[in-house]
């Protein structure tokens, strides 16, 4: 297998993954989005609230703010575990972790902030501190406890890793120069929304830096007169492409979405063989 790093910005990710088959590929992008697990908050006790908006409101737009969650994959308990202890490990230190909200309004509106938010544990806070949460005004206050705790995407998207994960083929465009028009024709130039076309020395050539922009969409192949143009993929390469929300590192939601799929056969073959099959 290869891989290659097309752009790599703190919140996006590209890769081309050559030697991979779509099944896998599909498989590890399914775990990232539902079962690489992060934290949110999830519970919300509010001591005093007469802002404008319900605390059901706040609890959902708090729920909302990615927080950090690289080392409390490794520092806090799992959903199941945490769960399975039911009442008396509800908000214990190792399945919890304790985030307080204080403000009132004054002569002129205040806004409160996710970086007004003050964590138990620095290693887990709001991953962006300019997240609106709610404006207050005379005499006007709010204050608040909120609890975050390890969730999966399958539970609620608030504790997926990514906003978007997406992969698509690699495209494969070949222009027959025995039967292309050249500059008589040039439809596939001037139709191609990526321009991924050019005419250079007397022939149609495809760009090498606009190839990956290519959607297959096919514009080219079916206005080409002479069907010099015929687009198609490659078997085993894939663009795979992560939207990150800031909970986690591209490195450790692909790490950790491995390792979860590596279990999840692992469980299934020893499954296979309890039952004799």
């Amino acid at each position: 297998m290869k891989i290659e790093v097309l752009e790599q910005k703190p919140l996006l990710t590209r890769l081309r993954i050559k030697g991979i088959s779509l099944h896998l590929l599909n498989s590890i992008r399914r775990v990232i989005i539902s079962e690489v697990p992060t934290m949110a908050i999830d519970y919300v006790a509010f001591m005093e609230n007469s802002s404008v908006f319900y605390d059901e409101y706040l609890a959902h737009r708090l729920g909302l703010i990615p927080l950090t969650s690289d080392q409390a994959l490794w520092k806090y308990k799992s959903p199941e575990e945490c769960r399975e202890a039911g009442e008396k490990g509800l908000f214990s230190e190792d399945c919890f972790v304790r985030l307080s909200l204080e403000g009132e309004g004054g002569d002129e509106a205040v806004t409160l902030y996710s970086d007004n938010l003050v964590s138990s544990d620095p290693d887990v806070k709001p991953s962006f501190g300019k997240i609106p949460i709610v404006k207050l005004i005379k005499p006007q206050k709010v204050k608040l406890e909120a609890y975050a705790r390890l969730g999966r995407g399958k539970e609620h998207i608030k504790w997926s890793p990514v906003s978007v994960a997406a992969h698509k083929y690699v495209p494969n465009i070949l222009v027959n120069q025995r039967l292309c028009r050249g500059e008589e024709c040039l439809k596939c130039v001037e139709a191609c929304p990526k321009e991924v076309f050019a005419f250079q020395s007397g022939e149609v050539k495809v760009r090498s830096d606009k190839l990956l922009d290519c959607t297959m969409c096919k514009l080219c192949e079916n206005l080409c007169p002479s069907g010099a143009v015929k687009v198609s993929h490659e078997e085993d390469e894939f663009i795979l492409t992560l939207e990150l929300t800031g909970a986690l590192s591209a490195r450790n939601v692909l790490l950790e979405s491995v390792r979860i799929l590596e279990k999840k056969l692992d469980d299934f073959v020893e499954t296979l063989r309890e039952k004799g099959v």
